[in-house]
């Protein structure tokens, strides 16, 4: 069979790219924190080195340090920075029973939390936050137990006394926590506006955008957002994708190449580039698709299938050449032979036909084995009579690795046709008309010729 040589159609293209990757991105890519994950501002560790504590003590704390106190205070410091906040609280804890000093209770009740445990001291933080107010770091601190606690009354009243003292963006955000947990998403949106007014933090974006789409379905309000952040602060990855992902829900692939333009531009990577096209072939635009990829210095492979699905064949047969010659990979010359064969507008003309051996013998000399080409080929030499013995030897070869592909069975029917066996060829074709039926002209044209010349002898 002459087309049996599976070229790459519009539809197999999308079938193989579009369910792999196309629009991975769901509507939203953050989800809400939990109680354990609230974000807290982190003081520097070093400025509780033990040389700065003296110049914050009055006369009666340094009467009561301990003998080894710097001792201890550097182990602790040492194993919070490695994150081994368990056993750093331990030594924490044994500073503030012997010491009171505040500077121990803060950070025996942190390494307590981000060790997953109350503080046994907790009472006397909550205490020293009353009686210290200002002491942002502090608030944040006991925000954070109360969200772990489901207090969310209080954790909005500590939040609240956060934003009005603090200008810093983080609070903010902390403020809007507690409301996200309550379920009440319009007055967390306030304070995550004003978090991210301040800073045009994306990660912040983000969490807005969140809450729109999938607590408060105001999906126009999320595109509006995302759009002019990107606008404003240009096309990064995580803000693009994210609308990428809402455009792809609503299938507005319109939106979705300007933007995966934009990536690619920015970013250089080849995934980008790629989604582009999967975009213009789900769309069914072939003619823009490789118009992009001709702009493009690679992926030659799908340019070369898009050429064959537009039967652009002289384009594909140059490109194709210049890829055999680039790579000198036996592919190539195959489906330089191929392009060649397909561009011809005189398919019988034997000085053309020659050129189209001489690139498959240069193929299957480079050890080219795929039984698509050793098909193509050996119809080609047993339909135009070039060398009939040798073509149905390539076949079979062909059929060595596929048994029972019919599309081989037909060049293999067609072979001994020519050879005048109808022996073989009879049953052959019967094989492949009982399988594939009389709907392809080429099968009808060979079954109509073996079955009126071999039936009687069968």
């Amino acid at each position: 069979m002459s087309w049996n040589h599976k070229i790459i159609n519009i539809r197999t293209i999308i079938a193989i790219f579009v369910p792999l990757a196309f629009y991975t991105i769901g509507c939203s890519t953050y989800s809400i924190p939990n109680e354990h994950a609230i974000v807290i501002a982190k003081e520097d560790l070093n400025k509780y080195n033990p040389k700065n504590f003296p110049k914050n003590y009055t006369q009666s704390n340094i009467e009561k340090k301990l003998k080894n106190e710097d001792q201890l205070i550097i182990q602790a410091i040492f194993l919070e920075e490695q994150g081994a906040y368990k056993q750093s609280n331990k030594f924490y804890a044994l500073l503030y029973n012997e010491t009171k000093k505040e500077e121990y209770l803060l950070k025996e009740v942190s390494t307590a939390h981000l060790a997953g445990f109350t503080s046994k001291n907790l009472d006397d933080f909550k205490t020293y936050v009353e009686q210290n107010p200002s002491n942002l770091q502090a608030q944040r601190l006991l925000l954070s137990f109360y969200l772990q606690d489901k207090k969310f009354n209080k954790a909005k009243i500590v939040g609240s006394n956060l934003a009005k003292q603090s200008e810093q963006a983080v609070d903010f955000e902390l403020a809007a926590n507690p409301y996200i947990f309550a379920g009440e998403y319009e007055t967390s949106l306030k304070y995550l506006q004003e978090a991210y007014n301040k800073t045009l933090n994306e990660d912040i974006l983000l969490k807005i955008v969140t809450i729109q789409i999938n607590y408060l379905q105001k999906i126009d309000d999320a595109i509006e957002a995302l759009e002019s952040h990107k606008n404003r602060q240009g096309c990064s990855e995580k803000i693009c994708l994210q609308l990428i992902g809402i455009y792809s829900q609503q299938h507005n692939i319109s939106k979705i190449i300007p933007i995966y333009k934009q990536l690619h531009a920015a970013t250089k990577k080849e995934i980008y580039a790629e989604k582009i096209i999967e975009s213009y072939l789900f769309n069914q635009d072939l003619n823009t698709a490789i118009e992009y990829l001709e702009g493009q210095a690679n992926n030659y492979t799908l340019l070369y299938s898009l050429y064959i699905e537009q039967k652009s064949y002289l384009k594909a047969n140059k490109l194709a050449k210049l890829l055999a010659k680039k790579t000198n990979a036996s592919k190539w010359y195959a489906e330089s032979a191929i392009s060649l064969y397909e561009s011809l507008s005189n398919k019988d003309d034997k000085t053309q036909l020659n050129q189209v051996v001489k690139h498959f013998e240069k193929a299957f000399e480079l050890g080219e084995k795929n039984p698509v080409y050793l098909n193509y080929y050996g119809y080609t030499l047993i339909d135009k009579e070039l060398n009939i013995s040798k073509g149905l030897t390539i076949i079979k070869k062909a059929l060595i690795q596929e048994p029972g592909n019919t599309y081989f069975l037909d060049s293999l029917a067609w072979g001994y046709y020519k050879l005048n066996n109808c022996k073989e060829a009879y049953p052959a074709m019967k094989k492949v008309v009982e399988v594939e039926g009389l709907n392809e002209e080429e099968i009808i044209e060979h079954w109509n010729a073996i079955d009126s010349k071999c039936k009687k002898l069968n």
